[in-house]
């Protein structure tokens, strides 16, 4: 598949700070305690940074670690346990 739009430019660094802010915000706007949705929301930003984070080659970073800190700020609260599908 070609497409004639721009690529996209950016650093795994970048990345990452992109999918932590929108985690933050999902956070802010969240019922309390997280539904469903929220955490459905959560767990879509956390797939799509990974499999975007998959396609940099070479960024000598550990994705699975990442994706691991990205789960963890993706909770309401230190004492909320992550969702039962959290891997």
């Amino acid at each position: 598949m070609t497409s004639n739009e721009p690529a996209l430019n950016l650093t795994y660094d970048e990345l990452y700070e992109e999918a932590q802010a929108m985690l933050s915000a999902l956070s802010r706007n969240c019922s309390s305690p997280p539904d469903t949705f929220d955490r459905g929301c959560r767990r879509g930003v956390i797939t799509l940074w990974y499999s975007l984070a998959m396609s940099i080659k070479d960024s000598g970073r550990d994705y699975h670690e990442d994706r691991r800190q990205l789960l963890l700020a993706g909770l309401t609260s230190e004492s909320q346990e992550p969702p039962a599908d959290v891997r």
